[in-house]
């Protein structure tokens, strides 16, 4: 049975992959299952208080996870799953590829964001790779950070707070870095447009795409019909 369902937000939430407008069924959805007692994390590459407003105004009361899995709220209290910040020199290292940093940068602790077109972005991955750093590419940004985070790794932690077996997790997601959440949840998804690698490696890929592929998968989990290879 599914007690805990995680999700990215960009493009599992959204309209669309690519959109950033929240489907409205997706947030119907999430209010459906908190009434009926699953508890709903958002984890995301956003910024902790970006992911944190997200879910106090569409109604998903978890844990939440923010910088790709290296900050964990929870009642209040700010969780550190990562130690340190990627340093200067890195930051200028992108930059010299022709990258720039994401607005929210300002607000981040562990995980840093860049933008650009994806073939620098690929190039940027394999550089901070290079370099020491876990480097995540989300299908919006690159993602950089110390060793140790991810999204599993947050998706893990909420699941402790909670006294929650990791079988009893349910992982939605469309893009790379949400592989490794949905590799260690009991049950996987991705919405009908997600990331072929991504449709390739989960329990089940809904039929819509976006927000209203994700109220799929909520109304599969409500009828007791999910299974994965871990439930």
């Amino acid at each position: 049975m599914v007690r805990l369902v995680v999700t990215d937000i960009d493009g599992t939430l959204t309209r669309r992959r690519g959109d950033l407008l929240l489907e409205l069924e997706a947030i119907e959805a999430i209010r459906l299952l908190e009434s009926k007692g699953v508890i709903v994390s958002l984890a995301s590459g956003n910024s902790l208080p970006v992911t944190a407003g997200v879910a106090r105004y569409i109604g998903a009361r978890g844990p939440v996870i923010g910088e790709n899995g290296c900050l964990v709220l929870h009642r209040g209290v700010m969780h550190h799953v990562c130690n340190g910040r990627p340093g200067e020199e890195l930051v200028e290292a992108l930059e010299s590829l022709g990258l720039r940093q994401s607005w929210q940068n300002m607000f981040r602790v562990h995980d840093l964001s860049f933008s650009g077109p994806i073939e620098l972005l690929v190039e940027g991955a394999r550089l901070a790779e290079r370099m020491g750093y876990a480097a995540y590419l989300s299908g919006y940004a690159l993602h950089v950070q110390p060793r140790g985070g991810g999204k599993d790794a947050g998706l893990m932690y909420a699941a402790r707070l909670l006294g929650v077996d990791l079988r009893e997790v349910a992982a939605v997601g469309d893009g790379g870095n949400d592989i490794p959440m949905l590799r260690v949840a009991g049950f996987s998804a991705a919405p009908g447009d997600a990331d072929e690698t991504v449709k390739s490696i989960v329990d089940y890929v809904a039929s819509l795409p976006g927000g209203r592929g994700f109220s799929e998968v909520a109304r599969l989990i409500l009828s007791g019909q999910a299974s994965g290879s871990r439930i």
